[in-house]
């Protein structure tokens, strides 16, 4: 991201004081061959220092937001990952691994990676035990497949 913020500074000559803002330079590039750049603001202009200093701390905030949900996604796939699902486990067992996982794409892939039957015996236990109002096995009872056993 380095040399991509620019400040723009909009001065009229009537205004004794100039506008500042943020932009930042994009470049898209297909697999294709095909290059666009261009540049937006990203900060609007302001006409004060203090009114850009909210402006620039209120976009910092917006990437540490952005920041904390992909350390809980890559914490999600490396937990994952590292899933051995033994399918000699009772259902309870695997339930209790699986329902350690936050991503639902995650959990997806790791139930529908088990057998048919060993997917039908979780999906018993989770129905039959667990709130599937709440948490993993809230995401467990809206995705799931009955005819094929399988989350979607």
């Amino acid at each position: 991201m380095k040399g991509k913020l620019t400040l723009e500074i909009e001065k009229e000559a009537d205004d004794a004081s100039p506008k500042v803002g943020v932009s930042v330079t994009i470049d898209i590039a297909n697999g294709e061959g095909s290059h666009v750049s261009g540049s937006g603001l990203l900060v609007p202009k302001c006409s004060s220092y203090e009114m850009l200093e909210r402006e620039v701390a209120h976009v910092k905030e917006e990437l540490d937001a952005l920041l904390k949900k992909s350390q809980q996604l890559f914490e999600s796939e490396r937990k994952a990952e590292s899933l051995e699902l033994d399918e000699n486990l009772g259902a309870k067992e695997i339930w209790d691994i699986l329902s350690t996982i936050e991503d639902p794409e995650s959990l997806i892939k790791e139930f529908n990676g088990l057998s048919h039957e060993k997917r039908l015996e979780v999906a018993d236990y989770v129905f039959t035990n667990c709130n599937v109002f709440s948490g993993v096995a809230s995401v467990f009872s809206m995705r799931y497949n009955n005819e094929e056993a399988r989350l979607e």
